[in-house]
């Protein structure tokens, strides 16, 4: 059954998967994806890849780091306005060297905030 919710207000929360096979970002779109939401929208994001990671939204300072095999959920607001680049930073794989180094990468894909 549905009750009417006068009087209380509901912020809308985006649902968003991202699948990394090989380092790459799987979706039907023609490349580059872009995702569009509404300033202040409540944003999920379940990430997974076949490789360790990091998915960064550099303009709002969000990396997550991605662990091979393993669903990532990560919420935010969209607070900030614009078209910002969300990057794939695969782990590099040599066993030498810094853990903490990232490859770079061209962006995967872009979100973009539009004001209410």
């Amino acid at each position: 059954m549905v009750y009417p919710t006068e009087g209380i207000t509901e912020t809308t929360k985006k649902v968003f998967q991202f699948q990394l096979i090989d380092d790459q970002l799987i979706h039907s779109e023609k490349p580059p994806l872009r995702i569009k939401v509404k300033q202040h929208e409540q944003i999920e994001w379940q990430i997974t890849s076949n490789k360790p990671g990091e998915l960064h939204l550099h303009a709002y300072g969000i990396e997550v780091r991605v662990p091979k095999n393993k669903l990532v959920v990560y919420k935010f607001e969209a607070k900030a306005t614009g078209k910002f680049q969300i990057e794939w930073h695969p782990q590099n794989s040599n066993a030498n060297a810094n853990a903490n180094i990232k490859l770079n990468h061209s962006p995967s894909a872009y979100f973009e905030v539009y004001p209410n």
